[in-house]
């Protein structure tokens, strides 16, 4: 059996290297968010079957059971004695404080229904290779495939207080099963205890040629796996009291397409959290997990994949696909709906990417004139996938064409993504422009029109057509007195449900009344006060619109009258309501419960088409009045 250790490489040249790896510090800012993404993305490109199933554990090791625990002692030893930066000397000291306590934290990353790290391990060009010993070097069996192993493999690195990480596999070749093992471990350059110089990069494994571990039973029992696939090992995970609520918060906010199509499925601290399908939009509410997105900075992000998850799943959601030459086909997924924020989301492989198409001039920031909306843009066949993989950057959060080599192709992808931009935008705008407004009939500013300006129409139809406007005086408004009671009666009644109580005396009758009274004049009705007023119309294809969506916020609570007004006529007039999914029907309109303050929708259908401005007014059930 082949004795395994920690070797660094030699540095004949005297090179001085130091602690900050710019692949690693790539990912200091979040380094949970950025592990729990990298692992993840990375996971999902190579899957053998779905779900991808993946676990974040920390488990506690003592110090025998951590490989080459002595050698590794020694290196951080030497790196400490040579800095001289107060960065690297803090980094180092820590360093050692976790070598020497009892139990040493390891954040165990592992995937399952995976490919696996496929090898020859020692072999240039394979998987396992390209994921130790490779530098800017891709190596994905998909052209659409996120990541290549590059800068995206230096998160984990970033999560280790002394940026060392092992990785074990499994794999099949030919139906035949094999294991691989090697670690990693990036300090700084330093001398070795014989005296001899080393580079920042030491690995763990066979110490001929720095080569990967294939004999199982040379490693620890904890790094040894029995189903295909990829155990990634953090030494010295820098744990927080809510690690894992940061890589939950990660996680959810960047595979919400993929777990909502049950393509992958997470559990994280030991099966504490698990991010499903059926978990997935409780995750995204969790006040925990919502902190630790705004801790990390992302609280904006985090609240964008909620609606993004609400388009994607919403039976409410339009469906489109948009050819671009140059670039393949994209599907749209649009969403119209209150309070949502007029944004694009970007998607690619089941992965979150970015909001905006900015580094192609198109921002994507704004769309006056919209109903407020949120949408989700994908590619819809390879070659979309393919186009968008080469644009998108080490780090998976946006889109360029200065990534590509020529000048040439440069240009057609310039071209091919505001194409894309711009038939978003048209897409957008044919769906959710706005159509109608709300209207106030201001009658009293009929005194500044001189009578003589009054326009008729010879159209027979423009009383009825809400685009055409007849401009009048109004007449002064006739002042009505109640009838006289023609019943006798020894006093006047009191008032129905209104304000007012006093009534009219009856008239005497032709013999004596043997009632207790006639009937009183009702009080004046109790307005209700709307604001906010909305209303959208519902189109269905070939069909005349007759259906509405009503939004309003009432003053306040009870049983509430309804009225809907076609305005935009010389006379308002009232449109009958066939029916509603609230409330009840009436033939004034129609009667539903409200709450002051509260948000209110209503969908109605007209009994005749109409698709003109309307007004609506309301007031209290118990007014028995009518309002204008």
């Amino acid at each position: 059996m082949v004795k395994v250790n920690l070797k660094f490489l030699s540095n004949e040249a005297g090179e001085r290297e130091g602690l900050a790896d710019a692949g690693i510090e790539t990912f200091r800012d979040a380094p949970y968010a950025s592990c729990a993404r990298e692992a993840g993305q990375n996971a999902r490109d190579a899957f053998e079957r779905l779900p991808v199933r993946m676990i974040f554990n920390v488990r506690l090791i003592g110090a025998e059971e951590l490989p080459a625990h002595e050698e590794l002692v020694e290196a951080v030893t030497a790196a400490l004695r040579e800095s001289i930066q107060d960065k690297e000397i803090e980094f180092f000291r820590n360093a050692l404080k976790v070598l020497r306590d009892d139990r040493i934290p390891v954040l165990e990353i592992a995937d399952f229904n995976t490919k696996g790290l496929v090898g020859p391990p020692n072999t240039a060009g394979t998987p396992f290779h390209s994921l130790l010993k490779s530098s800017g070097v891709s190596v994905k069996e998909s052209a659409t495939a996120g990541g290549s192993f590059g800068i995206g493999k230096n998160a984990s690195f970033a999560v280790s207080d002394m940026q060392m990480v092992l990785y074990s596999t499994l794999y099949s070749v030919d139906g035949v099963e094999a294991f691989a093992a090697q670690g990693k471990v990036k300090l700084a350059s330093h001398t070795s205890a014989d005296g001899s110089p080393r580079r920042a990069t030491g690995y763990w494994g066979n110490p001929d040629s720095f080569a990967a571990v294939i004999d199982v039973g040379a490693v620890p029992q904890w790094m040894r796996r029995t189903d295909i696939g990829t155990s990634i090992f953090v030494v010295g995970f820098r744990e927080s009291q809510d690690w894992a609520e940061h890589m939950t918060a990660s996680l959810v906010a960047n595979f919400f397409a993929a777990v909502q199509r049950e393509e992958m499925i997470f559990e994280v601290d030991g099966g504490r959290i698990a991010i499903n399908r059926n978990t997935i939009e409780h995750l995204l509410a969790r006040d925990d997990v919502q902190r630790a997105a705004e801790a990390s900075g992302g609280r904006e992000e985090f609240q964008f994949a909620g609606q993004l998850l609400t388009c994607l799943m919403s039976p409410n959601a339009q469906s489109s696909e948009i050819a671009v030459p140059g670039a393949g086909l994209f599907a749209l997924r649009l969403l119209i709906q209150e309070g949502m924020p007029r944004r694009v989301g970007f998607v690619r492989n089941g992965m979150y990417i970015t909001d905006n198409l900015k580094l192609f001039n198109e921002p994507l920031t704004r769309f006056p004139g919209s109903r407020e909306f949120v949408a989700l843009v994908e590619p819809a066949n390879a070659d979309a996938g393919e186009f968008l993989k080469k644009l998108e950057n080490p780090e998976h959060n946006n889109f360029s064409a200065e990534r590509l080599p020529s000048p040439q192709t440069r240009a057609v992808a310039t071209t091919a993504m505001r194409a894309l931009a711009r038939k978003l935008r048209e897409a957008i705008k044919q769906s959710t422009a706005v159509e109608t407004v709300d209207s106030v009939v201001l009658d009293e500013l009929g005194q500044f029109f001189a009578a003589g300006g009054r326009r008729e129409s010879t159209d027979l139809r423009a009383s009825r057509d809400p685009e055409t406007y007849v401009y009048s005086p109004p007449r002064p408004a006739e002042t009505r007195r109640p009838p006289q009671q023609t019943v006798g009666g020894t006093s006047g009644g009191k008032a129905g449900s209104g304000r007012s109580a006093g009534g009219v005396r009856g008239a005497p009758g032709p013999v004596p009344g043997g009632g207790s009274g006639g009937a009183g004049r009702r009080g004046p009705a109790e307005s209700v006060r709307l604001t906010d007023l909305r209303n959208t119309i519902q189109r269905e294809a070939g069909a005349p619109a007759s259906r509405r969506t009503l939004r309003f916020t009432p003053d306040v609570s009870g049983k509430v009258k309804v009225r809907v007004l076609a305005t935009g006529v010389n006379v308002p007039e009232s449109l009958r309501i066939a029916a509603t999914d609230r409330g009840e029907v009436t033939p004034e309109g129609f009667d539903v419960d409200v709450e002051a303050g509260h948000r209110t929708v209503v969908n109605v259908t007209f009994a005749e088409p109409y698709d003109g401005p309307i007004e609506v007014s309301a007031m209290a059930r118990d007014s028995e009045g009518t309002s204008a």
